[in-house]
């Protein structure tokens, strides 16, 4: 008897959601911009967050922040999502937060404050998820 496969939880876009995969697709991070106050924000959503105009757009972000909360996952609420894994919030440096993964790390959770940039995760020939990896704590970037 085989073992059931587990597939990855995959994102179903919307019409808000899909420029943001399609962008990652090509490998480039992209956060909504309220075109009346300037703020960037995160998730998509239809009215800006700060001072809920509905005049948003995509523009792509350097990829760059800081960790603001980071934990390692040991027990996985899922079969397909192998653990342990971490996972952390990121404060990007256009003034934004992203719930994502840091990648090819050490075995404790990632340092607060630490400097860290995009990475991608190719899941498949359709799918890459954008990810982020410490910088060298040694680099004056």
């Amino acid at each position: 008897m085989m073992a059931p496969r587990f597939e990855r939880p995959l994102p179903t876009p919307d019409e808000l959601t899909a420029p943001f995969w399609e962008a990652a697709r090509g490998r480039r991070l992209v956060r909504p911009v309220c075109q009346d106050c300037a703020r960037s924000f995160f998730t998509p959503q239809l009215i800006c967050p700060h001072c809920l105009s509905e005049k948003w757009h995509y523009l792509d972000s350097n990829g760059r922040g800081s960790v603001y909360s980071s934990t390692r996952v040991h027990r996985s609420p899922s079969p397909a999502l192998p653990a342990p894994y971490e996972l952390a919030v990121v404060e990007l440096d256009e003034g934004w937060h992203m719930l994502t993964n840091i990648v090819a790390t050490a075995d404790v959770p990632t340092p607060i404050g630490a400097r860290v940039e995009v990475t991608w995760l190719e899941i498949d020939d359709h799918w890459t998820f954008p990810a982020f990896r410490t910088l060298d704590m040694e680099d004056p970037r």
